[in-house]
């Protein structure tokens, strides 16, 4: 029994070890990727870039306003007014009539101050993963800038480059957070780069496709 129990202790310690030692590759792989084109000012990004800001939701499920929402359109809205950018794509979740992420994020920007013949939505971004591919296979952008929170924005960089993307990101601001929120954070944008990496390593195509749009900008 004692010889089952420290053979089963030691698999699971190894088994710990290896998980380790998976997510730490898959960050330090991030990190290199994405760190020297992520830029936390308007005044730092490169010119003549299509915007695509990543989705997420206006209202919490509380039925509070979304401060991640309003940092990335806020964030969005400011690069447009820099002059920088031709024109953004909005790309989000609209797999539910009652859930239209991209059509929020539209009303938002024009309010701010962005034509509306200047934004594009992409209504089938139901992952980071997929609003990237889509982003250069439908849409063919060409050079882009991300826009979303920190960890967010640095995750659909190093998706982007490394398919050979010419591919920056504008860091949208963090809003203030309790530590278990931002806890439950730090582990779920860990599970999502580690579904990045395997998504990269298939070579996985988005949930949808369909035709190629020419971009009016």
């Amino acid at each position: 029994m004692k010889k089952l129990l420290r053979v089963t202790f030691r698999l699971i310690l190894c088994c710990m070890l290896l998980c380790a030692g998976i997510i730490s590759t898959v960050e330090l792989w991030t990190s290199l990727k994405a760190a020297d084109y992520c830029h936390d000012s308007v005044s730092h990004c490169s010119n003549n870039r299509v915007a695509v800001v990543l989705g997420c939701s206006k209202y919490f499920t509380s039925g509070k306003p979304n401060a991640y929402f309003h940092g990335r359109m806020n964030a969005a809205a400011d690069l447009w007014k820099s002059g920088k950018i031709r024109g953004i794509i909005v790309s989000g979740d609209n797999s539910d009539r009652y859930y239209n992420e991209p059509k929020d994020m539209r009303e938002a920007l024009v309010q701010l101050g962005v034509p509306n013949e200047k934004i594009v939505s992409d209504f089938a971004g139901l992952r980071t993963y997929d609003s990237v591919i889509r982003t250069t296979r439908i849409f063919n952008a060409g050079a882009v800038i991300f826009i979303s929170q920190p960890d967010h924005v640095e995750r659909a960089v190093a998706t982007a480059r490394s398919i050979g993307m010419n591919a920056e990101g504008l860091y949208a601001p963090l809003p203030p957070v309790t530590r278990r929120t931002q806890f439950s954070q730090f582990l779920r944008e860990r599970a999502a780069r580690l579904a990045m990496a395997i998504d990269l390593i298939a070579h996985r195509a988005p949930t949808h496709l369909g035709e190629c749009q020419t971009l009016p900008f």
